[in-house]
């Protein structure tokens, strides 16, 4: 099965979603093709992905993201760290997220800033 996943989902669709990744129910990927998600992250129910996402650690090592509930993600949109993005939150296509953000927050641009 592990050669299949890894030939099938990030060969032949570009997705990155490591087995160890933490998700909760009900994820949505959208065009999925570049996106990544690093294996420390945690994404809870019902997050949308989109294409060219990227969900990591800023350095080797380092902290990953915490998704809450219902949070959707623009179209390559980068989020960054150890930081925690609240439940039904969203961010904007093309933002770069390095801090926080608050319940039902929206966050936009490189740094992103909440709306």
């Amino acid at each position: 099965m592990s050669a299949l996943y890894t030939f099938l989902v990030e060969w032949m669709w570009g997705i990155e979603l490591p087995w160890a990744t933490t998700v909760g129910p009900r994820l949505r990927i959208f065009h999925g093709t570049g996106l990544v998600v690093n294996a420390d992250a945690r994404l809870g129910a019902d997050v949308v992905l989109r294409q060219g996402v990227c969900i990591g650690s800023r350095h080797d090592g380092g902290p990953s993201p915490v998704i809450g509930d219902g949070v959707a993600f623009g179209a390559a949109s980068l989020v960054l760290g150890g930081i925690r993005l609240g439940d039904s939150s969203a961010i904007g296509a093309g933002a770069v997220v390095l801090v926080d953000v608050p319940d039902h927050g929206r966050m936009v641009g490189n740094p992103a800033r909440l709306l």
